[in-house]
């Protein structure tokens, strides 16, 4: 018996009759979600996903829009920016209180708007607010615009003030480093994988095998274009191209790379980032580079 001098035992929702109820009802539910999301095994470490499952298709009107300047065509290559963090992620931050969502965006849209005034390509943005999107929305959404390249922007943090320095990063399954492995890991801790379906035969493996390795060599032109650039512009970490297994560089169908401008963790860097003049500097040289690439790789 209870306080009120209920019997536990035929009580429908406090008793032990009622809590083997609600037990059952919730292991039926957790069964059904557990099914709808598709949820299987992986390996970590070894660059499969921990978790897979489909994500519901992007809706014309969740698209972002896509700017052209007055003297670039229809037909133009497209790039997208993915300015990192964003919401209640706020990535990385300085001891001034400098936050890497904040400077990613300020970062991607200075990149964009000297793109738009060099003309020839079109541009769109992930996200051109403080909103936070999941990892694999990010490169779907370039895919679903159809891009032509795909540039991920991040500002780095490190245990120790004295790293410094911007990097580029391409996919690889197999990390440059441990630096690399290290910072992969950790952007990745939020996403869940995507894969060929169930029942995709060995052709179908095959050619998005090839899709894959004609990608690879595309991002590693695209990240030796911003070698290339960003010489003399920033200060660089070296080395400065690596590979890792990050999440927003695992679209088989456009090249992708992921840009760190350099280490908010680092004073000078902190400060280089924060200063609209010099963060200028850098969106010039990473702007120089995407256009040169894009439009080297278009047909004549």
């Amino acid at each position: 018996m209870d306080r009120a001098g209920n019997n536990d035992e035929t009580d429908g929702t406090t008793g032990p009759a009622g809590w083997r109820v609600a037990l059952l009802i919730a292991g039926a539910v957790l069964v059904g979600a557990l099914s709808g999301f598709g949820l299987g095994a992986a390996f970590p470490g070894g660059g499969d996903a921990v978790v897979s499952r489909e994500l519901p298709p992007l809706r014309e009107a969740q698209l972002p829009r896509i700017a052209v300047s007055g003297r670039t065509g229809a037909d133009a290559p497209l790039v997208v920016l993915d300015p990192g963090h964003g919401g209640f992620d706020p990535g990385a931050s300085s001891t001034g209180g400098a936050r890497e969502k904040d400077i990613a965006l300020a970062l991607a849209t200075a990149v964009r708007d000297v793109l738009l005034d060099l003309g020839g390509v079109r541009v769109a943005m992930t996200r051109e607010d403080d909103r936070f999107l999941p990892l694999e929305e990010r490169p779907r959404i370039a895919e679903a615009l159809g891009a032509d390249a795909f540039v991920s922007i991040h500002a780095d943090s490190a245990p120790v003030p004295e790293a410094q320095g911007a990097n580029v990063y391409v996919l690889s399954a197999r990390a440059s480093d441990r630096e690399a492995q290290a910072l992969a890991r950790i952007a990745n801790e939020s996403a869940s994988g995507l894969d060929l379906p169930d029942g995709a035969d060995d052709v179908a493996h095959v050619l998005a095998d090839l899709m894959r390795r004609e990608t690879a060599l595309a991002s590693v032109g695209l990240a030796t274009a911003i070698d290339e650039e960003s010489q003399g512009a920033m200060p660089r970490h070296a080395p400065f191209r690596r590979s890792a297994n990050f999440v927003v560089l695992r679209s088989p169908e456009m090249p992708s790379v992921l840009f760190e401008a350099g280490y908010l963790t680092n004073p000078d860097d902190a400060q280089r980032l924060a200063d609209p003049a010099t963060r200028q500097i850098v969106a010039e040289a990473l702007a120089r580079a995407i256009l040169t690439d894009l439009l080297a790789a278009q047909p004549r």
